[in-house]
């Protein structure tokens, strides 16, 4: 099992409730162990105690909390797999995880914290910048006709590796895109529709 930390709720209280589940699979991952639902909701309570119980009933974990911000994090691709198997983090989850863990772990000046002015940029608007500040992104703008991207750069640009499933890559590119229409970053869009095709193009789809 894993250890036993808890965290102080000063801290912890702080955080956006979607942040402390991330940050719990990548705690039961790191250790070892599959992350089941029943194992993530165990690990929640036992690190988060006052996020995750009953308000009434303190000593039990509330495992309907959990419903609506699963569902976001597969939303926003920053983690894989559901209830009825168990969870993974994408590379972008992951880097959310060490964040997170940074915050719990005292370093106050991350941007994480929810409600004060701690707690900055957005992930998308983390996303949006990251792709703005991307090499492939500036040479696309340069000469959008002559573009080419290989598929270690794609899979990179998604934060992902060469061993990342393609249905996680698929995932990864349909959040960019839909943050990217979302902002309307019309460059940006066009960027990644031209990475998807040249990707499917190569895969014959």
């Amino acid at each position: 099992m894993n250890n036993k930390t808890e965290y102080a709720v000063e801290i912890y209280g702080k955080i956006e409730m979607q942040n402390l589940i991330i940050f719990a699979i990548y705690s039961v991952l790191k250790n070892g162990e599959t992350c089941t639902f029943e194992r993530l909701v165990a690990e929640c309570f036992q690190k988060f105690p006052k996020v995750f119980g009953f308000k009434r009933y303190s000593r039990w974990p509330d495992s309907l909390k959990f419903d609506r911000p699963l569902r976001t994090l597969r939303e926003k691709s920053l983690i894989v797999g559901g209830a009825r198997s168990h969870f993974e983090l994408t590379e972008f989850g992951k880097k959310i995880a060490k964040e997170t863990e940074s915050i719990l772990l005292g370093n106050r000046a991350s941007t994480l914290y929810k409600g004060t002015k701690l707690r900055g940029r957005s992930v998308d608007d983390k996303l949006i910048e990251y792709l703005e500040e991307s090499e492939l992104f500036k040479k696309f703008l340069m000469s959008p006709s002559d573009f080419a991207i290989s598929e270690s750069e794609f899979r990179s640009l998604l934060r992902c590796t060469l061993e990342t499933p393609e249905r996680v890559l698929k995932q990864n590119l349909e959040y960019y895109k839909k943050v990217a229409n979302a902002y309307n970053e019309k460059n940006i869009l066009q960027f990644l529709l031209v990475c998807e095709n040249q990707f499917l193009r190569r895969r014959g789809k």
